[in-house]
């Protein structure tokens, strides 16, 4: 597309957009004057898609616009009628719910309707699965009037974006300015923590189905601030990304756990190889190998024993920039490991072109795995085209022993989620290390994992 087809389509979204805007101001003005004739509430959803823009720039806007088509259609079929939608603009939706104020039965509503988003889209043989942002306002408990209504749901639609998308946020007041203000602060406190080195790195477990012993561990941030209590990692992760600190945080995760790693086998603690997740930023550095050579020198952690796990959508988008990197990695000795598998829009195309060793299939399939037949095939088929590239899989999100046994008939190699433990502590995870695990198929087994 020319820089003039580009210019013109781009007017062309933002004229849109702003019909969109003009036209639900009217609904809602209608929907308002209905819901005080009969004495009811009102409630409006305000959804936007999330890195839709990403999409549309990478995939071309025809794919984008038919995402957004499929979704509406979609959406649509799941109101069935019960409460109306409005297309806003590009890619934003808008339920109007009459006679709901009830804050359960909204949640409940908000969520289904994400959970409909979530659905891979397939276009031109290519998977695409989004996300969005919610934002609910009521009137006329919050809200007065419908400028007022549509500004509330904008706001807490913007509070669910801050915290990483994919979520529902209720209009609270003061939302804004104290939305802001946490972020302010966390902000300050990070780059504070960062200095005082008060990050910490948990691990969660990863269990080999055919031994039922733990082989391999997950390295995770975690922050617990004296008055802001433990902070979510989907809370700070994206503002460190924002302000230019997550560089700083992962190669702390990478020493801090090569540190430990090599303290383990000194100490004659069962071999167990430990999984580190690479941000955008730090793959697309130029010395990004030189950082993790001088790191795995310094601890004396056999880079063998490293496995470097990379989002699915990460790897797509920045192909072209870290494909070098990723070969050289490989060269190293260090594992490849593809996380949230199956969510992204690049899929095999990936496979045929990077170095991978391992998938990690996303919790999205492995959720319902029992009960959606459609889930339990895309799983055996991504287990399937796995062994037959010669990689592993993992299945991640795993929490009841039905998924144990089932993934385990399916072929899966390994498992990982809170059937086993969520990310531990050092010394915990030592002990788990050390005193070993029983099969999680064990007859009478409570638990997969004995801590001592």
């Amino acid at each position: 597309m020319g820089a003039k087809s580009l210019i013109n389509a781009s007017v062309f979204e933002n004229a849109s957009i702003l019909a969109g805007r003009v036209d639900i101001r009217q609904r809602l003005q209608l929907a308002i004057a209905k819901a005080r004739l009969h004495k009811h509430p009102l409630a409006l959803l305000f959804i936007d898609l999330d890195r839709f823009n990403a999409i549309s720039s990478t995939l071309g806007p025809e794919v984008g616009q038919q995402l957004v088509d499929t979704l509406h259609e979609r959406l649509l079929h799941s109101l069935n009628g019960d409460h109306a939608l409005v297309h806003v603009g590009s890619d934003e939706f808008a339920v109007l719910a009459d006679n709901i104020s009830n804050t359960s039965q909204l949640r409940q509503l908000g969520n289904r309707l994400l959970n409909v988003i979530r659905k891979p889209v397939y276009i031109k043989d290519q998977q695409l699965v989004a996300t969005a942002s919610m934002g609910i306002s009521v009137y006329p408990s919050k809200a007065e009037n419908d400028q007022v209504l549509l500004h509330q749901a904008l706001t807490a639609m913007s509070s669910a974006k801050q915290i990483g998308g994919d979520s529902v946020r209720f209009f609270t007041r003061g939302q804004s300015n104290a939305s802001q203000l946490r972020r302010l602060n966390i902000e300050i406190e990070l780059r504070h923590a960062i200095a005082r080195k008060d990050l910490t790195v948990h691990y969660q477990p990863k269990m080999d189905l055919a031994s039922g012993q733990v082989t391999a561990l997950e390295a995770l941030v975690r922050w617990e601030h004296d008055d802001l209590g433990m902070v979510p990692p989907a809370e700070f992760i994206p503002i460190a990304e924002n302000a230019g600190l997550i560089s700083s945080i992962g190669e702390m995760v990478l020493e801090t756990a090569c540190r430990h790693g090599a303290k383990w086998i000194e100490d004659g603690v069962p071999d167990a190889k430990i999984a580190v997740n690479l941000s955008a930023k730090q793959l697309v550095r130029n010395d990004m190998l030189v950082v993790i050579r001088r790191i795995l020198k310094r601890t004396g952690f056999p880079p063998e024993q490293l496995v470097v796990e990379l989002t699915e959508s990460l790897l797509f988008d920045t192909l072209d920039k870290t494909s070098e990197t990723l070969h050289g990695l490989r060269d190293m000795g260090i594992e490849i490991a593809i996380d949230d598998f199956g969510t992204g829009y690049s899929t095999f195309k990936l496979l045929k072109s990077l170095p991978v060793d391992i998938l990690k299939i996303d919790q999205m399939f492995i959720q319902n795995l029992i009960e959606n037949r459609v889930d339990a095939a895309i799983t055996k088929a991504i287990i399937d085209v796995a062994h037959a590239l010669d990689m592993r899989v993992i299945a991640e999100g795993v929490e009841h022993i039905e998924h144990v046994k089932l993934l385990q008939e399916l072929g899966c190699d390994s498992i990982q989620g809170f059937f086993l433990s969520e990310a531990l502590p050092r010394a915990e995870i030592t002990k788990l290390l050390i005193n070993g695990s029983e099969p999680a198929w064990a007859p009478n087994a409570q638990s997969s994992l004995a801590l001592a």
